[in-house]
């Protein structure tokens, strides 16, 4: 088997960026419930800027896998026959909810927890 480039660079990339995801996580929750010690907002916010690059550049590679880049919106109408095309609608999802839960952690919101397993939520769809 000899897959292209471009799809060893979307999965490396996609998956390395979920799963820093649901290490910061992870690492934030336990820290939340006493479980060990906090994480800085700086820490938790910086991994999720990280993890945001890393699945955006591998959204960017498969943009390139689909040959002629400039259909490539097209490729979110055959999601019913095409795992990229899956990947594609996911995608964005993750990649504003993990957008979201940095931005609210950097500043301390309420609300960042929530994001948090939205984002979660969001990496799951991703494996399915």
């Amino acid at each position: 088997m000899r897959p292209a480039l471009s799809v060893i660079l979307l999965t490396t990339l996609i998956g390395a960026g979920q799963g820093l995801l649901v290490a910061v996580v992870g690492a934030d929750a336990a820290g939340r419930l006493g479980l060990s010690s906090a994480p800085g907002a700086g820490f938790v916010a910086g991994g999720a800027a990280v993890a945001v690059v890393l699945s955006a550049l591998g959204l960017l590679a498969s943009f390139w896998h689909l040959g002629r880049p400039e259909r490539a919106w097209r490729a979110a109408t055959m999601w019913r026959t095409s795992w990229l095309s899956r990947e594609v609608i996911a995608l964005p999802a993750f990649l504003a909810t993990t957008a979201a839960y940095g931005a609210g952690s950097a500043v301390g919101a309420d609300w960042a927890p929530v994001a948090g397993g939205l984002a979660l939520l969001c990496c799951v769809a991703l494996f399915v």
